[in-house]
């Protein structure tokens, strides 16, 4: 059930720290591992913190396997419950994911024709996005979510006789009518390309972060038109404007690969995690704010946004920008000045 993980998870340094005045802090997350998995809490009292020393990172050794891991995320936590709130909290309510004025800084600042999150859709930028191409009158964005949720529902027939088959097909028929009306009568302009770049990570909500019966990644696909892309398989190379991952960085076993990536085909990369020292069990690493040194030891070319956003935050939490070229930053971080004052004025 335990592994070992005596090298850095995201650098793979053998300089690992073990850290001081470690407390155990139980949570609902571990409670519900317990019961499913049957073990007693003195269990947690075995994983250790460890920092490492080339990039910063805090990581639990040991920590579960890779097997146990996936059921941790497929069947005790399948539901990314913080995702799916995100989604009905912004056809519902009209609100978005919570990064401050983030989307109206990077709205300012950048011009994105081709934008990628990774692994999960409704965390990040994409729901801000979608709300720029149509018209949030007449409860469209409710009407088009809850469309989408029974076109997706209606495709599961397995077990169905040809006949209810049939009938749940004429029905498909009907949504798919719908929403194309209500798609055209309501669109404003086409404003970014959007992607999903996804790995399949045990440590990620995949196949069963459901809600009513439909996948997240189903129902970003409809929702955004978008283009997902396997990290795992061949890629075409395509150039991105901007790459966003928004906490699920540190829900991978490879965030090194992913933030490589990001960085090589994307011209600015945002990354939002959080930096909370104390580690808590059901994790397996954390990054610290003292990552950005990483970034500058491997000639990653940053800007901290945490105290630019306009956020309040409940837990200690990180946002960056970067790239690998240099005079993109700096011409960021001057629009982001200009924006500041024009908005302190204003």
């Amino acid at each position: 059930m335990l592994k070992n993980y005596n090298n850095c998870v995201f650098c793979g340094s053998k300089q690992l720290v073990k850290q001081k005045n470690q407390k155990f802090l139980d949570n609902f997350y571990l409670r519900a591992v317990r019961n499913d998995l049957k073990i007693s809490i003195n269990f947690f009292k075995k994983l250790k913190v460890y920092q490492c020393k080339k990039c910063y990172i805090i990581q639990n050794n040991p920590w579960f396997s890779e097997n146990f891991a996936r059921k941790i995320y497929s069947s005790i936590y399948g539901q990314h419950n913080r995702n799916w709130t995100n989604l009905i909290n912004f056809y519902k309510k009209g609100t978005f994911p919570n990064h401050g004025n983030l989307f109206e800084i990077v709205s300012k600042t950048l011009k994105v024709k081709n934008y990628v999150e990774f692994n999960s859709p409704f965390m990040g930028l994409l729901l801000n996005y979608l709300s720029c191409e149509y018209s949030s009158k007449n409860n469209f964005f409710r009407e088009l979510v809850k469309n989408l949720i029974k076109y997706l529902s209606l495709r599961q027939v397995a077990g169905y006789s040809n006949k209810k088959i049939e009938a749940q097909n004429n029905q498909i028929k009907k949504i798919i009518k719908l929403v194309n009306k209500l798609k055209i009568k309501n669109f404003l302009k086409k404003h970014t390309n959007k992607y999903l770049l996804i790995d399949n990570s045990p440590l990620s909500w995949g196949q069963n972060d459901n809600y009513k019966s439909v996948n997240s990644k189903s129902l970003a696909s409809e929702l955004f038109d978008l283009n997902i892309i396997d990290i795992n398989r061949s890629y075409k190379k395509q150039k991105f404007d901007l790459f966003g991952i928004f906490h699920t960085l540190d829900h991978t076993f490879e965030p090194k690969k992913i933030l490589d990536f990001a960085i090589k085909y994307s011209d600015y990369v945002i990354v939002y995690c959080h930096v909370d020292r104390r580690l808590e069990k059901q994790h397996l690493f954390s990054f610290t704010n003292q990552f950005l040194k990483y970034l500058k030891n491997n000639n990653i070319y940053f800007l901290d946004l945490t105290d630019s956003i306009n956020k309040n935050y409940k837990v200690p939490e990180l946002y960056f920008i970067c790239s690998k070229k240099k005079k993109l930053i700096k011409s960021f971080e001057l629009k982001l000045f200009n924006f500041l004052t024009n908005d302190r004025k204003s």
